[in-house]
């Protein structure tokens, strides 16, 4: 392992544990549910993060560039991919693992020219951090993940259960 990856490789692990964590004992009930008709369910946002990760890991593993554009194939695949939860946690919990082993066998150098390549075709180029593909996933799960913990919060409050995350002294309690 290129040592100079390791911080990145501990970001993709922790946030990828953390995830891991805070899904192990959602409910197909919980899974399923949505706050209001138009929201997102727990199993809508992970059928969303289970699709994308091939992408990420071709992109590291042989430098294929992120599609932009879909092509009736590839929208067809999008289409078929289920919302089933505990199939799409295995589905992505097994890519996730293989981008962190992939990331693992790089080295930093790769990891730039892999992120010029995999993000060749989106636009603002520029701005974008030469090793962005090797934190881009990390940062992906956690953004998703602060969604699902609200919906969790969300569906425990409307039964009168206690919310998800543990009481934090930095947010103020109403009664």
């Amino acid at each position: 392992m290129d040592d100079a990856l390791q911080l990145v490789i501990e970001m993709n692990e922790w946030i990828w544990s953390r995830f891991k964590g805070d899904l192990k004992d959602v409910t197909p009930e919980e899974a399923d549910w949505r706050p209001v008709a138009e929201a997102n369910s727990i199993s809508a946002i992970l059928r969303h993060l289970r699709i994308e990760p091939e992408w990420h890991l071709a992109a590291v593993e042989r430098g294929e560039p992120m599609p932009v554009e879909l092509p009736v194939s590839v929208r067809r695949q999008i289409e078929a991919a289920p919302t089933d939860f505990e199939r799409n946690l295995e589905e992505l919990d097994d890519l996730y693992t293989r981008f962190i082993g992939a990331l693992g066998h790089t080295t930093l150098a790769a990891l730039e020219q892999h992120t010029a390549s995999a993000y060749q075709n989106f636009s603002g180029a520029a701005s974008r951090p030469a090793h962005l593909l090797g934190f881009h996933q990390a940062l992906h799960l956690a953004t998703h993940l602060g969604q699902i913990r609200s919906i969790r919060n969300l569906y425990r409050k409307t039964r009168g259960e206690p919310a998800f995350f543990p009481e934090n002294p930095t947010f103020a309690t109403r009664g």
